[in-house]
């Protein structure tokens, strides 16, 4: 077991040297906003994926010419129609605050598109009281155009990158095996945000919640990262 630090400003100039977490990067439909597993049901039906694959993954690799391009445009509506749905996941703007008050950056990787994104930074942010807005700092924001996407470690090891601060001391917080396999191979901590039909990935997190502000108890208190998980890929892909 690895121990974290706190990430307060106050332990980190008392111990500047600890392990600690200074970036977290946050997966956006189920994690920043609250669940679309049923548009994720849609999809899968629709576009006739077979379980266990991937929506992406089936579409970029059984598909080609016209198919493939009304797959991704179903793809795309089906998004569209979900982004009408989207709500704040519960305790979040509590955890940006602390993540704001603590200097700890932060970032969002999705699957979805650019559009599903800009419409989160775009339209639901901006419905937040105007003092909250300035919590949500994200950057980079990088969607499925960044390739290879999640779970490929790729794009947690450009954020990596950008912000000069080593994947150790990154934590990528999702609510799906992806997300999690994510952050194991870039060599970060992986946090689970729980809900009934997801408790499978378990097993590859670090960190386990079940309300997005449970992640501020653990941030300015510290934890303990079974850093041995490994990032094989043996959970499937749920919903």
């Amino acid at each position: 077991m690895v121990f974290y630090a706190p990430s307060t400003k106050e332990a980190a100039a008392k111990d500047p040297a600890a392990l600690r977490i200074r970036g977290v990067v946050f997966d956006m439909d189920g994690t920043l906003t609250t669940p679309i597993s049923g548009f994720l049901a849609q999809m899968r039906q629709e576009l006739s994926v077979p379980s266990g694959v991937r929506i992406l993954d089936y579409i970029e690799d059984s598909m080609d010419g016209e198919a493939r391009a009304w797959a991704h445009q179903r793809l795309v509506e089906i998004e569209d129609a979900a982004m009408g749905t989207m709500e704040l996941s519960p305790g979040l703007v509590e955890l940006l605050q602390f993540l704001h008050d603590n200097e700890i950056r932060t970032a969002i990787i999705t699957r979805n598109n650019r559009r599903a994104l800009d419409h989160f930074v775009n339209n639901v942010v901006s419905r937040q009281p105007e003092t909250h807005r300035a919590l949500f700092s994200f950057d980079p924001l990088i969607d499925r155009s960044f390739a290879p996407t999640k779970p490929a470690p790729e794009s947690m090891l450009h954020i990596s990158e950008r912000w000069g601060i080593e994947p150790a001391q990154l934590m990528m917080v999702g609510d799906h095996g992806d997300d999690l396999l994510c952050g194991v191979r870039a060599g970060s901590v992986s946090a689970l945000l729980r809900y009934d039909d997801n408790r499978m990935f378990e097993p590859k997190a670090h960190v386990v919640v079940d309300r997005i502000d449970e992640l501020t108890d653990k941030l300015a208190r510290g934890f303990e990262a079974d850093m041995g998980i490994t990032g094989d890929d043996t959970l499937g892909v749920g919903h």
